[in-house]
């Protein structure tokens, strides 16, 4: 009877490793075959040379920060993921995290403008007829354009939108793929002057803010269209509101107004609205982060302003009064970074302070990324840790 039951036993053991293995073996399978999807979409997306070339462009190590930085006047600051993108009236310089230079670019543009998706950047300069896409390793692309190039905006997989002028028309907006050849959508507007547009998360859609007077009133207007569709499958007015920016974030569409941030749904169905209770509009990030980071109040009026944190459908997370006019302003995930009265203050999505500290010169930008912030000074760049 025992031996019977330690044959039982050992039985069992078997069938327990042969199950394993059999589970390990689908595991592994699963594994790849979503490996080789998600390798595909991004092959998709952007070349895989491209991809590759950016990846080892970041690696090295820098002198670290601070980084000397002087004989060039800054316009912007960006991060886009590990690197952190300065633009100044000469250059685009991309440094990694440790401080090193991974690609200078030089420009011949009077008021460059720079925009980043995850991968890629674009120049150009609303006085320019060319635009260049940047990679972290090369030029992708120099674009030349009939008329002047008002508005660029890049979708998170590279897809290209190009707002420009036109002379038989008051707008045209171009929509080009990853690839950049030809493009695959097209809209000129007979009544509206187009400004302002951007990529809905799955990039098969775009929004389209214009603006017209009609009747005496200034009316701006959101269009919203599918990329292979001619005619929008979304409107909307606003009567004597200025759209000022258009971004998905946490997969609604924001629109933000001197007055309201409404909320739309991807199918364009209105989902809520932020009022901002006549207080006007100081200034704004808005990145398609977690949260954006509104300025309200009239600091001259009541010698103070507030710093609004609005998370998902409008909903406000936090608030900040400030004694102290805003300066410059960032938001990364769920943070937000200001600078005021020489003082840059982190907080989290409630407003609850992560970090505040008061660096020894004037401070001309920041840029929040991960875990880090990184501020410039006239004559460097610091990197200041989050933790």
């Amino acid at each position: 009877m025992g031996q019977l039951e330690d044959i039982e036993r050992l039985r069992k053991k078997r069938n327990r490793r042969q199950n394993l293995k059999r589970l390990g073996a689908f595991l592994l399978i699963l594994a790849i075959f979503f490996g080789g999807w998600f390798l595909w979409e991004r092959i998709k997306e952007t070349s895989l040379a491209e991809q590759f070339a950016g990846g080892l462009a970041e690696l090295g190590s820098g002198s670290g920060y601070p980084m000397e930085f002087s004989g060039a006047t800054i316009r912007q600051m960006e991060s886009m993921g590990n690197v952190l993108l300065v633009l100044t009236d000469t250059h685009l310089h991309i440094y990694n995290k440790n401080g090193k230079l991974v690609r200078e670019v030089q420009h011949n543009y009077s008021n460059p403008v720079m925009k980043c998706s995850g991968s890629r950047i674009i120049l150009y300069d609303p006085s320019s007829k060319l635009l260049r896409v940047e990679s972290k390793s090369k030029t992708v692309k120099e674009m030349h354009f009939e008329e002047p190039v008002l508005f660029a905006v890049l979708s998170a997989k590279n897809d290209l939108a190009v707002i420009t002028n036109t002379q038989r028309f008051l707008g045209q907006i171009s929509v080009y793929d990853h690839s950049l050849e030809e493009a695959v959508f097209s809209w000129k507007s007979a009544e509206n002057y187009l400004y302002g547009a951007a990529f809905s998360p799955d990039g098969k859609s775009i929004c389209v803010s214009s603006i017209q007077v009609s009747a005496g009133d200034l009316v701006s207007s959101l269009t919203m269209y599918r990329l292979d569709e001619e005619s929008p499958f979304a409107q909307r007015q606003y009567v004597d509101e200025v759209i000022h920016n258009l971004c998905y974030q946490n997969g609604e569409l924001q629109v933000l107004t001197g007055q309201t941030a409404y909320y739309y749904s991807e199918s364009g169905k209105e989902k809520a609205t932020f009022f901002f209770q006549n207080e006007s509009l100081r200034t704004f990030c808005v990145k398609g982060e977690k949260v954006s980071a509104l300025v309200l109040g009239d600091y001259r009026e009541f010698k103070s302003v507030k710093l609004s944190i609005l998370g998902d459908s409008g909903e406000e997370t936090g608030t900040v009064s400030l004694r102290s006019p805003v300066e410059a302003i960032d938001v990364s995930g769920s943070r937000t970074a200001l600078l005021a009265d020489g003082h840059i203050t982190i907080c989290n999505a409630k407003g609850e302070l992560v970090k505040e500290f008061s660096p020894d010169q004037d401070v001309l930008f920041l840029s929040l990324s991960g875990g880090h912030l990184y501020y410039a000074t006239p004559n460097a760049i610091y990197q200041e840790s989050l933790f």
